[in-house]
């Protein structure tokens, strides 16, 4: 049984007076998620303080602020309260000591990147559940040995992440593998757990709404290779070492303050980086430093490297006296990939050992190759069995990633949920090795979410018409903004992408169309023999949230519908001249 004196002793909190037994049994940070007996995790809101709403809750006992204790006594409420200086920053121990830890009972993998984060915790989960039991954590939900539990969040909040976690070990889950979004480093959604592997795709523009810089997103990612939102982290930080600037992301639920950053100075996890970008050199050298002598920590660092192009892992620090400190890190090279007749790729690794490492997908992209690589990586770093692992990679599927549409068309027709400047770019590439004729066309499908980095949104055009042949704007999550500038801002990307590209207006197409199954049917009436189209940005999203109100959308079912219904037409148009003919 957890009482409020053990959480104070967790937390250095104050109790309110008399309520040192208080026992409390789950913890929840929304007021209505509040069981009985419940903890309600009071958190500062950008509009109103969390606190307001805790007489209305079935709470046992309130975790909260300053702030909010002042709100308690205003309401003149006898609710038994734990007072910290900031409840973000302890939620997730505290969490963590009401569930019994479950962290600890469980191997986690934890991985994070602008792109890739789905589609490498997919493979890792394939690769594992032949000799484990598995719960995966991420964007499409959260799944047990494959079966679904409904999800909001790519990185749940602490609370329910601590609850999740604690219903696998139940269950018998032995390894766990999450997607750890920036957001949820910064906002201390993490905080309690120790990851055994963190694993790192890459990193372009994405979430500057959130994020002031490129430089401070990066710096969130990094986190996760430092040990800073582990559970070791509220035993042997250093007094005064939170960072008390509490940056607030304007399109985050209530209570969206950051956590301060704090140093921890052990904990660090395994780590697996892919190298092919300078982000991921800079976070190997990172990682590599935080695991050297002066780091304290001994686990390994892995490096994965796609393209001839990177710079070697093994020395890309700034200063002299990084140079000093860098320790050789192992590094998987790819050595060939072979795309077969069907679309498979069939890849081969160099693994510095005496032994390569070769295996197939069945998913598109050089994208994947990597996704694949720190997957495998990660199972390695687990001591498992690499080759026997990778063998389970052949068929795996992702849904809303490189998903293809195939109805009988003579056209290749995907669903990808590309959606930030990097990954459309990523994805009308792709596109273009997998033309199913070499004088085969390209056609996007494209828009951009409201409430949400504008910047992207003419990088996004400017991308998908630097290779398309056809780019259909359209909306995406309009939120609460007024969806036309939005299209807009698109339009004027691809008319510089095509500009650059020194095309004839006549010889593209380019489209602005607000309903977006209209933009998908017109994309697909567009399409002949040999193209191929994709529609971006939703990928496995089944609704369209506009001003408020979610309507159903699932972009697969809508363009599986338009292709039949254009296939019907094409058969009854040859039916009827098959008639005149007579």
């Amino acid at each position: 049984m957890t009482t409020l004196r053990i959480l104070a002793e967790v937390t250095g909190g104050r109790i309110s007076q008399g309520h040192d037994d208080v026992a409390v049994t789950s913890a929840a940070i929304g007021s209505s998620d509040v069981a009985e007996g419940g903890l309600f995790c009071a958190v500062p809101g950008l509009h109103a303080h969390g606190a307001q709403y805790a007489a209305s809750s079935k709470a046992a006992a309130v975790l909260t602020d300053p702030a909010g204790e002042e709100i308690l006594q205003a309401q003149a409420s006898d609710l038994p309260r734990l007072i910290v200086d900031d409840v973000r920053l302890w939620m997730g121990p505290v969490a963590a000591e009401i569930y019994g830890y479950p962290a600890r009972k469980l191997s986690i993998i934890g991985i994070t990147g602008t792109s890739g984060k789905t589609t490498t915790s997919y493979l890792v989960e394939k690769a594992l559940l032949a000799k484990h039991s598995v719960g995966i954590i991420g964007t499409t939900g959260t799944r047990i040995n494959g079966r679904p539990i409904p999800t909001q969040l790519t990185t749940p909040e602490a609370p329910t992440m601590q609850s999740l976690l604690a219903t696998m070990v139940d269950e018998g889950v032995t390894h766990v593998v999450m997607e750890v979004s920036s957001h949820a480093l910064e906002l201390g959604r993490v905080r309690g757990i120790d990851f055994d592997v963190a694993a790192f795709t890459n990193l372009s523009q994405d979430h500057l709404d959130f994020h002031p810089t490129m430089e401070d997103y990066f710096q969130a990612k990094s986190r996760l290779f430092t040990g800073a939102d582990s559970s070791s982290l509220f035993n042997d930080a250093p007094s005064g070492s939170a960072d008390t600037d509490l940056a607030v992301g304007a399109n985050e639920p209530e209570g969206a303050a950051r956590a301060p950053h704090t140093r921890a100075t052990s904990a660090v996890p395994a780590a697996v980086i892919c190298v092919d970008d300078e982000w991921g050199q800079r976070m190997a050298a990172l990682a590599a430093r935080r695991h050297g002598p002066c780091g304290g920590a001994v686990a390994p660092v892995l490096a994965v490297r796609t393209t001839g192009t990177a710079k070697e892992p093994a020395d890309p620090f700034s200063s002299q006296t990084a140079q000093a400190e860098a320790q050789p890190i192992p590094t998987w090279t790819l050595d060939d990939v072979h795309v077969t007749a069907s679309g498979r790729q069939e890849v081969r690794f160099n693994t510095g050992t005496d032994r390569e490492l070769e295996y197939s997908i069945g998913l598109a992209g050089s994208f994947n190759v990597a996704n694949s690589a720190v997957a495998l990586a990660c199972v390695a770093q687990l001591g498992e069995d690499v080759e026997a692992a990778a063998q389970h990679l052949r068929d795996v599927q992702v849904p809303g990633r490189m998903q293809a549409v195939d109805e009988g068309q003579d056209f290749l027709a995907m669903v990808d949920y590309a959606h930030k400047p990097g990954a459309v770019a990523a994805v009308v590439r792709t596109l273009a090795d997998y033309l199913p004729s070499p004088t085969g066309r390209i056609g996007i499908v494209i828009g951009a979410g409201g409430n949400r980095d504008q910047d992207k949104r003419p990088k996004m055009g400017y991308q998908a018409a630097l290779v398309a042949d056809a780019v259909f704007v359209t909306d995406d999550n309009p939120r609460d903004e007024d969806p036309r500038p939005i299209r807009e801002a698109i339009v004027q990307g691809a008319e510089a992408g095509f500009a650059e590209r020194g095309v004839e207006k006549m010889a593209v197409t380019l489209a602005n169309i607000a309903d977006r199954a209209e933009a998908i049917e017109a994309a697909v009436q567009w399409a002949q023999t040999g193209d191929a189209i994709v529609v971006a940005g939703k990928g496995h999203e089944t609704g369209q949230l506009v001003a408020g109100v979610v309507h159903e959308f699932d972009d697969a079912q809508r363009l599986r519908a338009a292709i039949k219904s254009a296939l019907a037409g094409r058969k009854q148009q040859i039916n009827t001249g098959n008639q005149g003919g007579m």
